[in-house]
């Protein structure tokens, strides 16, 4: 869920943004497993492009605890909403996974996953400042914005030992690691910093951003600029030369890096 980089990298920690298969924790999966799974995850760290044991962002806590379990889904969440058995809404069983579509004008991408554990309530990584943590679908946000949900354990009245577990995909790496944005989407038109004051913050740091990810922004065709605040280091993309410019590319930035990406105007320097 770097911020093209959404992440905060805390207290010195180092974080390695390629992708690694969980070890497979119970060769069988179960309702009784994930459960076990799920609840040691409560309360760790919302890391942009971790996938655990220590951080997590949405895709890669789904991906964490379905593949401790030997079932092998894809990595991130747009791809993981296109395997496992589609099921109805409003028949969900503990498991299943929920996928939103959480752009700011609801543009039916699929940006979000969580876990349902049943009464109306899901587990997810949510966001930087609030982790791994239980939601409700009651919530009005999230009620609007779930889109589906796919099955991939077993049905209730299904006996385990004929289940088989999903064959492992095939993905190109440009779907494995959602960093990989070399062709995500055009660069509006270069504008500088002297007449341009409208950004985008894509994420916040202790310490400096990344150098590889920062020529992933690159790649893409963005500037950025970093901007020492409150504290941390602020990455933003831009400028862009009104808010409706900036306005237009959000919902990209969002879906392909990070959903809590959002405007931000700094005063033009004279």
């Amino acid at each position: 869920m770097l911020s093209l980089i959404g992440w905060i990298a805390g207290c010195g920690r180092r974080y390695d943004y390629s992708v690694h298969p969980p070890k497979v924790l119970y060769k069988t999966p179960s309702k009784e497993a994930l459960h076990t799974l799920l609840e040691k995850q409560l309360g760790k760290e919302y890391v942009w492009a971790e996938e655990g044991p220590d951080a997590f962002d949405c895709s890669g806590l789904t991906y964490y605890c379905y593949g401790s379990m030997n079932v092998k889904i894809p990595r991130v969440a747009r791809k993981q909403a296109k395997v496992g058995r589609l099921v109805s809404t409003d028949k969900l069983q503990y498991g299943d996974l929920l996928f939103f579509d959480t752009t700011a004008h609801k543009t039916g991408q699929i940006t979000h996953v969580g876990v349902y554990i049943g009464d109306g309530k899901f587990e997810h990584a949510a966001n930087e400042k609030q982790g791994v943590k239980i939601s409700s679908l009651s919530d009005p946000y999230y009620q609007s914005r779930l889109r589906l949900a796919r099955r991939y354990l077993p049905d209730e009245n299904a006996t385990l030992p004929g289940f088989t577990p999903l064959k492992p995909l095939v993905i190109a790496s440009g779907d494995q690691t959602p960093a990989r944005c070399e062709k995500c989407f055009q660069a509006p038109a270069k504008v500088t910093a002297e007449h341009g004051n409208q950004y985008i913050q894509i994420g916040s740091f202790r310490g400096e951003p990344n150098r590889a990810w920062l020529a992933h922004v690159k790649a893409a065709g963005y500037a950025y600029r970093t901007l020492y605040e409150d504290g941390m280091k602020k990455l933003l993309v831009g400028p862009f030369l009104s808010r409706e410019d900036a306005l237009s590319v959000l919902p990209t930035v969002q879906r392909e890096f990070n959903p809590g990406a959002f405007l931000k105007k700094l005063e033009t320097r004279k």
